[in-house]
């Protein structure tokens, strides 16, 4: 195994050579993943984006497998996570519907739950949901057009599985006393309560869906936050949470095309056909409340919802956007979402 810096091979020093431009494009993608999950008002704590670094790459480039070939042959260019990107979320069943999200936006070439392979194999931890993605050459998300073809890995975790797996890296990475029969015990009762804490937060999540659709609100109240997610519950308890302060975005929205109180949002509901609009966007995923009821507002208001709320929110391209989603819901059928 190569020891120092001046040990990395040609190709390795050429891939540090261009590391400044792999971090752009790692950023580019984050941002664009960060993006598309608020559009689509799907909640996550954090999306993390990182390169390895030139010493990470030249070891993975060494490896051998049992007959002393190399495991990953053909140098850096070849290796699918020298980008790795990280989506944090608060509920695990979000982990679906964020994995569906982006391989939708971008290519996918693999797929696969390490956290259930670990166990069903009798181990412990948390791997996560790997994807291995790519910015299509045809029609990339925007902010990624000069990184077409670039290779990624995401990681889905909970923001539980998150800090076991950090700390359990830390642990790792350090070195001392791994193997240590006490901390493999504490690693695996840790283990445990933290699978049965985040099957409680989707077990409260669902029970306050029930509580909230159960829940007669007043239609006489001026709308606000709190009592149109309560509303959202009742009217569409198939769609997940959008982000707390994407509720507030839509009041303010709502306000701009003339819905003020419970009552009248109410009625709304009650004068448009929720299911058509549904299917004529063609969702390759299941989208949130919030993404739901502006395609609703496009769909019913037209042009005059664009004019009313191009401004609202700081997304400076939320015109371009309307009005790539009301071609489609007119069926004019652009190639993506």
């Amino acid at each position: 195994m190569r020891q120092s810096v001046g040990e990395f091979s040609p190709e390795v020093l050429e891939f540090a050579g261009r590391i400044c431009d792999y971090e752009a494009a790692a950023e580019a993608i984050r941002k664009c993943i960060v993006a598309r999950l608020r559009d689509d008002g799907l909640n996550h704590h954090d999306v993390r984006c990182r390169v390895k670094t030139p010493k990470s790459v030249q070891e993975k480039l060494d490896r051998r497998d049992e007959f002393g070939r190399p495991r990953y042959p053909g140098g850096p260019d070849n290796l699918d996570d020298l980008i790795g990107v990280r989506v944090i979320l608060f509920v695990e069943t979000d982990i679906k519907a964020v994995a569906i999200a982006l391989t939708s936006q971008f290519i996918c070439h693999d797929d696969e739950d390490k956290t259930a392979v670990i166990r069903k194999n009798g181990g412990i931890g948390y791997a996560g949901r790997h994807l291995t993605l790519e910015v299509p050459v045809d029609s990339p998300p925007v902010g990624c057009e000069a990184y077409r073809g670039q290779r990624f890995e995401v990681q889905l975790r909970t923001v539980l599985q998150h800090a076991w797996a950090e700390f359990e890296h830390d642990i790792r990475f350090k070195g001392t006393h791994v193997d240590n029969a006490e901390i493999s015990r504490a690693f695996t009762m840790a283990s445990t309560l933290i699978e049965l804490a985040d099957q409680q937060f989707v077990n409260i999540s669902d029970i306050l869906k029930r509580l909230q659709s159960e829940t007669a609100a007043n239609g006489s109240q001026v709308l606000d936050a709190d009592s149109l997610q309560l509303l959202l519950d009742r009217a569409f308890p198939a769609f997940p949470h959008s982000r707390a302060s994407q509720y507030q975005w839509l009041v303010e929205v709502l306000a701009a095309s003339g819905y003020c109180t419970v009552a009248a949002i109410e009625q709304w509901f009650a004068d448009i056909d929720q299911g058509a609009v549904v299917a004529s966007m063609g969702y390759r995923f299941t989208p949130g409340q919030v993404r739901v009821v502006d395609d609703l507002l496009l769909k019913t208001l037209g042009e005059p919802y664009i004019d009313a709320t191009k401004n609202v929110g700081n997304d400076f391209n939320r015109e371009g956007k309307l009005r790539f989603r009301l071609r489609r819901l007119r069926g004019v059928h652009p190639q993506s979402t």
